[in-house]
């Protein structure tokens, strides 16, 4: 146990004790939060192929009506988590200022998904699970009255490699997903509007919370070409905020 912090040998030996059994991952659960001080765990499956799937969580029913089921549907498309995973798949400790867009919080994403329930701040463990699969542990910072641990980040880089062997020993299941053949929503709704494939494009990125400089690097234009493509974009829709472009596509 080099390099983990005394304070969590109790809830590390605690979590291993309960490996297998139905009490696990509450067992992981404190030892998640106890070494960053937040104060919700929300665990699934995320695949290159398949929407992800829910493994544990201990969101309330309000949240979980808000968040659970449309993130699971489609959102997940523009979690800036996910699309790390599916750009670089392995075992990490990520915090949502490091993976996000520049414009992430600005973004619509953002006020459905954090904003509106309260959501302050989230940190992930991914945990390589196959070639096309990880486990990942959103751990989230909610309730007024608690604040990060400025040494959370470093406990939670201590735990990653016994975390993620328990992981990986608990669910062996998400180690062997089969592959499926599901389209993306978003992919089947851009094809069927009025916008040119480039166009869909600064859709996608628009959407997961690119600023116009981040769209225009990514896709080697300059600011003024995707500005010129934003407008015709709403002009073709007929659509005047992000917000309309995003009821438009997931009929929020």
């Amino acid at each position: 146990m080099t390099g983990i912090p005394f304070e969590h040998v109790q809830p590390l030996s605690q979590a291993v004790a309960a490996l297998g059994g139905p009490d696990f991952p509450d067992a992981l659960r404190q030892l998640c939060l106890g070494a960053c001080g937040f104060d919700s765990l929300y665990i699934s499956v995320f695949s290159t192929d398949r929407p992800p799937v829910q493994l544990y969580s201990d969101l309330d029913a309000e949240a979980t009506r808000c968040t659970v089921a449309p993130y699971l549907s489609f959102a997940y498309l523009l979690d800036p988590f996910y699309g790390l995973f599916a750009s670089e798949p392995r075992d990490r400790v990520v915090s949502l200022d490091e993976c996000a867009p520049d414009d992430f919080r600005e973004s619509e994403y953002y006020r459905i998904f954090y904003a509106e329930t309260g959501l302050r701040d989230e940190i992930a463990i991914l945990v390589g699970a196959g070639p096309k699969t990880s486990i990942a542990l959103s751990i989230g910072l909610r309730r007024e009255d608690r604040h990060a641990d400025p040494s959370g980040r470093a406990s939670l880089d201590a735990l990653l490699p016994v975390i993620s062997a328990l992981c990986r020993k608990h669910w062996p299941e998400a180690c062997h997903v089969e592959p499926t053949d599901v389209q993306e929503p978003v992919v089947d709704r851009l094809a069927s509007m009025p916008v040119s494939v480039r166009e869909a494009e600064v859709i996608r990125l628009m959407l997961k919370g690119h600023s116009t400089k981040s769209i225009a690097r990514h896709l080697g234009n300059s600011p003024e070409t995707v500005k010129v493509h934003r407008k015709r974009i709403y002009s073709k829709l007929k659509i005047s905020s992000q917000g309309e472009l995003f009821s438009l596509l997931f009929g929020q």
